[in-house]
C-alpha cells in the first residue's frame, strides 16, 4: 500500500490561520503574550501543539491571547507573558519582561533522562560532556546557567507533571512555591473517531501504529523492529525532521513492505482521527516522553497503549498501560504482544476524557494567568 496514491486531507490552515492571525493587528486590551522560539514551528511537535491549543482553550475561556512577535509587540501593552519551552531567546524576552514588571510564566516542556543524553548524544565527548552536567547540576543545584536564570525569572513555572517539577527542583533550584503542575491534554474528537475513513483509503487491516517525529529520541525504529519480528502489521504516521533524514531511510529499509507510512498529516486531519480509531495497539517507545501528546490521543480514542517508562508517563497512564524501555526490543516486543492480544486497559480512555482534555488544562492555565497578573 503506497501512501502517494491516498488524497489528502489538508487541513493544516487550521492551525496555520490561527497562528498567523494571532500575531497580526494590534493585541486585544489585556492579552497574554504567548512565546515560543523563533525555529519551533519549523518542526512541529507536542510542545508546538500544546501552544496552540492552550492558546486556543484560554481563548474558549474568553481570556485574550496574543502570540508574540518581536517586531510589531511591546511587552509594556502585555498582561502576562507566557513562555513555551527553554531558550536562550526566551530568557533574553523574560529579562525585558522583569524590566518592565510584565509577569512570566514557564511551561519548560523539558525531561533530563541521563541514559538518553548518553544514547542520543553523536560522539564519546558529547556523551560525556550532556551525563556530566547532568551530574553536576544533580550535585549541585547552585550551579549558574541561563536555565537556572530563565526559570527563577518567572513568577510561576508550570511542568507537565510532578516528576518534570521535581527535577526542576532538583537540577536547577526552582521555589516549588512557584510551581503550579498543568498537564498536557487532548482533544475531545480524539475519543469520537471512526475508523471508516481509514479503511477506505488506506485498507481494512488491524494493526500497531506509532504517531510522531522519526528521529532517534522517538525510536520508532525500536517499534519496527519489535513489529517485524512479531510479523504484526505497523502504520508510522511522522516525518524526519532535519538532519534525521537518514534515521528515517533506515526505518523504511528495516521496515519493508510490513511498514505503512502515512505522511504529512496534520493535527486536526480527519485521517488522522481515523487513523487512530483504528489501530488495535498504539507504541510510543521513546528514550522519555512527558507523557507524549500521541499517546494521549490514542489512549482517548480506544486503542491499547505501550509507551516508554522513562518520562512522566506513569503519573499519566497508570497500571492502564504496558511499559517497555526503548533501548531492549526484545521488551518492545513482549509489550507488543501482550496488548496486541489483550485490548486497552479497562478505564483508560475514561481516565483520559476526565483529566487531560485541553479545556481543563485551559482552566488551570487561565488560574494562574489570575494568580499572577493580579
Amino acid at each position: 500500500m503506497d501512501d502517494r496514491s491516498l488524497e489528502t486531507f489538508d487541513t493544516a490552515p487550521n492551525a496555520a490561520h490561527w497562528l498567523a492571525t494571532r500575531s497580526q493587528g494590534p493585541p486585544p486590551s489585556g492579552s497574554a503574550y504567548l512565546h515560543a522560539p523563533s525555529s519551533a514551528f519549523q518542526s512541529p511537535g507536542g510542545g508546538e501543539n500544546q501552544l496552540i491549543q492552550t492558546g486556543r482553550h484560554l481563548e474558549a475561556l474568553d481570556v485574550p491571547v496574543r502570540l508574540f512577535s518581536p517586531w510589531t509587540d511591546r511587552l509594556d501593552h502585555a498582561r502576562l507573558l507566557h513562555l513555551f519551552g527553554m531558550s536562550r531567546e526566551g530568557l533574553e524576552l523574560a529579562r525585558a519582561a522583569r524590566a518592565r514588571r510584565v509577569p512570566i510564566v514557564v511551561s519548560p516542556i523539558c525531561w533530563y533522562e541521563p541514559r538518553a543524553l548518553w544514547a542520543l548524544e553523536p560522539t564519546a565527548a558529547r556523551k560525556l560532556g550532556a551525563v556530566g552536567a547532568w551530574a553536576m547540576r544533580r550535585a549541585f543545584r547552585g550551579l549558574p546557567g541561563w536555565r537556572r536564570e530563565l526559570l527563577a525569572t518567572a513568577d510561576r513555572v508550570l511542568p507537565n507533571s510532578d516528576e518534570e517539577a521535581d527535577q526542576l527542583v532538583r537540577l536547577f533550584g526552582v521555589d516549588r512555591g512557584r510551581i503550579r503542575v498543568v498537564p498536557n491534554g487532548v482533544l475531545p474528537e480524539f475519543g469520537w473517531g471512526s475508523p471508516r475513513l481509514f479503511r477506505e483509503r488506506v485498507g481494512d487491516f488491524e494493526f500497531v501504529l506509532f504517531v510522531g517525529r522519526i528521529e532517534p529520541r522517538k525510536n520508532p525504529l525500536g517499534v519496527i523492529r519489535a513489529a517485524r519480528r512479531l510479523g504484526l502489521p505497523l502504520v508510522v504516521v511522522g516525518e524526519a525532521p532535519p538532519q534525521h533524514e537518514n534515521y528515517e531511510r533506515q526505518c523504511r529499509r528495516e521496515g519493508g513492505d510490513r511498514v505503512v507510512w502515512l505522511e504529512g498529516l496534520d493535527h486536526h486531519d480527519p485521517l488522522l482521527t481515523s487513523t487512530y480509531a483504528a489501530a488495535r495497539v498504539f507504541a510510543l517507545c521513546s528514550w522519555f516522553e512527558t507523557p507524549g501528546l500521541a499517546a494521549l490521543e490514542a489512549a482517548l480514542s480506544g486503542a491499547a497503549v505501550v509507551v516508554t517508562p522513562h518520562g512522566s508517563t506513569r503519573s499519566y497512564f497508570g497500571d492502564r498501560a504496558t511499559y517497555a524501555r526503548p533501548w531492549k526490543v526484545d521488551e518492545i516486543g513482549e509489550a507488543l504482544s501482550r496488548a496486541w492480544r489483550e485490548g486497552p486497559r479497562p478505564g483508560l480512555a475514561a481516565h483520559v476524557a476526565s483529566n487531560y482534555l485541553w479545556d481543563r488544562v485551559a482552566k488551570l492555565t487561565a488560574e494562574v494567568y489570575d494568580q499572577v497578573a493580579d
